[in-house]
């Protein structure tokens, strides 16, 4: 496959509103804030939203977690989904530094470089500050993949609080887009290009930050593009070199990372926050030599026959008007060769 990695200068207030277009015929089909933070109290926690995750004009909550240091289960929920809904619309405003996403329950202020985060009611709250330069990969047209992709990544610092215990730790944001008229899972991001992607960030003891992102394309593809943020100052990649550990279940526990010649680094996992899609953590161990004081990562896993589960949570919505639970679609499922698998075979929507 073709595809195109690289930095963007200074962003505007423009590249944030739903009507960017940084390509002809593209348009902004998911926009994805998430944090790994660590509070004083020596809790981990994440957080994650996902704008227009299954119908334009809405925002999905996918929870804010305490990280519990189990892979092979789901960690637990810090709010209810009873109190702060799953699915809910949002309105867009804007004032003269921030383009503002909210609804009773968020609230999201994009600045070109500084970015504000309410969540649950006010019992979350978050300011980050990027760090180094947007980077963005591209996917033209082209056999196997008829819809194009973007995604512009911000990498951030984030201080806040969650529920009163003060937090710090990693922030990134992420726009996707493709054509207007597709929604997320309709581009084929899950289907046709991703396998594996992992954030991370280092402080060091003298307080330098170091991070990034990787990635690892479905078999075959090629796909590796990655943003390395060190010394100050931000590069685009596109050799990322990943190899996963399995726990017993089929939740990632290791990860290591190559960038060349440059870079290497190991990343531990401390909590599943929905399994097998997501895990937490902190970064092991890193080529720099240098001691680390803290660090936070998060990785992202799709099985490759996720596509045919994909079907099913969809399928099921037009059947009885709602997603079946996460929870309840994977209990009894492992992940085998880099497929899921259930003992009775996959479920169906009858």
């Amino acid at each position: 496959m073709r595809y195109l990695v690289y930095l963007e200068d200074e962003p505007t207030l423009d590249s944030y509103r739903l009507s960017h277009a940084p390509r002809d015929g593209l348009a902004p089909v998911f926009i994805c804030p998430f944090v790994v933070v660590t509070g004083e109290s020596g809790a981990m926690y994440n957080a994650m939203r996902g704008m227009q995750g299954v119908s334009k004009g809405t925002i999905m909550n996918y929870g804010i977690y305490r990280l519990d240091d189990t892979l092979d289960a789901q960690c637990p929920m810090l709010f209810s989904y009873r109190d702060h809904p799953v699915v809910e619309p949002y309105v867009t405003s804007e004032t003269a530094d921030a383009i503002t996403f909210s609804s009773p329950s968020f609230r999201f202020e994009w600045g070109t470089d500084r970015y504000r985060w309410t969540d649950a009611g006010g019992r979350a709250e978050f300011e980050a500050e990027r760090l180094g330069q947007v980077c963005t990969f591209w996917v033209p047209e082209q056999e196997g993949f008829e819809h194009p992709q973007m995604l512009r990544s911000h990498l951030g610092f984030v201080r806040g609080v969650i529920d009163g215990d003060p937090v710090e730790g990693l922030f990134m944001l992420d726009y996707i887009y493709s054509r207007p008229d597709l929604m997320w899972h309709e581009m084929g991001m899950l289907t046709k290009l991703h396998n594996l992607w992992m954030n991370w960030l280092v402080e060091y003891e003298d307080g330098e930050l170091e991070g990034g992102y990787a990635w690892r394309g479905r078999p075959g593809n090629g796909f590796a593009a990655a943003h390395h943020f060190a010394g100050g100052s931000s590069s685009a990649r596109s050799d990322a070199e990943i190899v996963t550990h399995m726990t017993e279940r089929g939740a990632v526990e290791t990860v290591s990372l190559a960038l060349g010649d440059d870079l290497r680094i190991e990343l531990a996992q401390r909590g599943s926050t929905d399994w097998p899609l997501h895990t937490c953590g902190t970064v092991s161990a890193i080529s720099s030599g240098r001691p680390i004081k803290r660090s936070w990562n998060y990785t992202e896993y799709f099985p490759t026959n996720w596509p045919q589960v994909a079907d099913y949570q969809f399928a099921h919505a037009a059947l009885f008007g709602k997603f079946p639970s996460f929870q309840r679609l994977m209990q009894g499922a492992a992940v085998r060769d880099d497929v899921l698998v259930w003992p009775d075979g996959p479920p169906t929507p009858a």
